[in-house]
């Protein structure tokens, strides 16, 4: 039935941007017909309505999925025209800064996760009303919600929770929702592992073995069987090794600005020089294998990686699959979740019908759309993952879904932009250098500090 409808919003759209195409010479004349009254009252109420206008930026370049989801959209609210503009994620924000005083910026805007904290700041992100926030209790991913939500003091521009006038408030509406997973080629894989132990234990038997042509092992021709499709020294990469020690970069809440907190990584950094590296990059550098193309050419078992990869991967013709990550000495390796953002402009000229498209776009209906069209995991509940036609079939969507479950929220205080560089720092001094990883971890910090103004304190 839900197809039935998706079929049926699809046709919708096409059918106006058909009639619009159509001149005035292919319609069929008509004759004017002289209007009669016998002395009936007419009520043109219903027939002149005001129409509304906003205007949204979605990452959507050929236009068919918001056409598809605007259409769905004017069932609900026929009165509101919707118009599109295709613009990056990444670039929403920014253009927003230039256009939106003009006018000629969006009602609407997309962008991700971590540049929430940044448009706040930045005056662009209009605060939604607490009845959008119960709607959106009802039905969205708690990690999607507990990311678009913010504490923020908006006198003193602050995000510490402790500032005089901070107030908790949802700025945005969570769309997709993403973490990164073990990633595996069913070809060389029988049972995936769900402890790291014998994982690595996999991994060392595999670097073991000889190519009879050669005569080297696999390790010593730089093809280890564990991976990253970026490098040991990213922090988002890494941080299921840090949660598995007990490391959250700003505190437990992730959300604590005047300190990061690397002096409680120096566990994990003691696991990654001393468990990890040898078997993954030899006496190597966190970047000096070329893991992910080892993936991709069906030569490893296993790496670490995002949805982002799917495409490169099913291109590549991979039999492959994903899992959640494996257990540390019995503890949970919790990956960062990330998202994409639907916000209010707050300047919005027509606020309350950009909230009611917000407010559409976690639907199940724009939901299952998005899903189809663009292959996104919906940042809905399981309730409504279940609604989802299509996904309970998705097997490498639902693996991620499942890694979700015990994924933390990547942190979005604007101070997280000074916690990367530091921490890939810290990574590759220990790493590379053989640097004392406590050592590595006071310096990491103490760059930190200076970097946001917080070195005398």
């Amino acid at each position: 039935m839900r197809k039935l409808l998706t079929l049926a919003i699809i046709l919708l759209s096409a059918f106006a941007i058909v009639a619009c195409k159509e001149t005035p010479e292919e319609s069929e004349p008509t004759v004017p017909v002289e209007p009669q009254n016998n002395g009936e009252r007419i009520d043109f109420g219903d027939a002149f309505v005001q129409k509304s206008r906003i205007r949204v930026w979605i990452d959507d370049e050929n236009g068919e999925y918001m056409a598809a989801v605007i259409a769905a959209f004017n069932l609900v609210y026929p009165n509101i025209v919707v118009e599109h503009q295709h613009m990056g994620t990444v670039d929403a924000r920014e253009l927003l800064k230039t256009f939106g005083p003009s006018g000629n910026g969006a009602d609407v805007f997309q962008f991700p996760h971590d540049h929430l904290a940044a448009a706040i700041i930045e005056d662009l992100v209009l605060a939604l009303p607490t009845a959008t926030k119960t709607r959106l209790d009802a039905v969205s991913h708690p990690l999607g919600l507990q990311i678009a939500t913010l504490t923020y003091d908006e006198q003193a521009k602050s995000f510490d929770p402790e500032s005089p006038n901070a107030v908790e408030r949802l700025y945005a509406v969570p769309m997709s929702i993403e973490s990164i997973g073990l990633y595996y080629n069913k070809n060389l894989v029988t049972t995936v592992p769900t402890t790291f132990e014998a994982l690595l234990a996999e991994v060392e038997a595999f670097n073991a073995i000889v190519d009879t042509t050669s005569g080297l092992t696999n390790a010593q021709k730089g093809v280890y069987g564990l991976a990253t499709s970026s490098h040991w020294a990213d922090s988002y990469f890494m941080q299921p090794f840090y949660s598995a020690f007990g490391f959250y970069p700003f505190g437990p809440e992730l959300n604590n600005p005047n300190a990061v907190g690397f002096s409680t990584a120096v566990n994990a950094l003691t696991y990654m020089v001393n468990t990890l590296k040898p078997l993954v990059t030899g006496t190597g550098n966190h970047n000096s294998v070329t893991g992910n193309a080892n993936f991709e050419n069906g030569l490893i078992p296993y790496i670490i990686a995002g949805p982002w990869m799917h495409e490169a991967y099913k291109n590549a013709g991979l039999n492959y699959g994903v899992a959640q990550m494996p257990t540390i000495d019995g503890n949970e390796s919790k990956t960062f979740a990330g998202a994409q953002m639907a916000a209010v402009y707050k300047y919005s000229k027509n606020p309350e019908d950009a909230i009611k498209f917000v407010e559409f776009l976690s639907s199940e209906t724009a939901m299952q759309l998005m899903y189809e069209m663009k292959g996104k995991l919906p940042a809905l509940n399981n309730a409504g993952l279940a609604n989802i036609d299509g996904l309970a079939d998705d097997d490498l969507l639902l693996a991620m879904a499942q890694q979700l479950e015990t994924s933390v929220p990547m942190p979005t205080i604007p101070q997280v932009q000074y916690y990367w560089g530091p921490g890939e720092t810290m990574i590759q001094r220990v790493w590379n250098n053989a640097v004392v990883p406590a050592t590595a971890a006071a310096e990491a910090e103490q760059s930190y500090r200076t970097q946001v103004g917080l070195s005398g304190n």
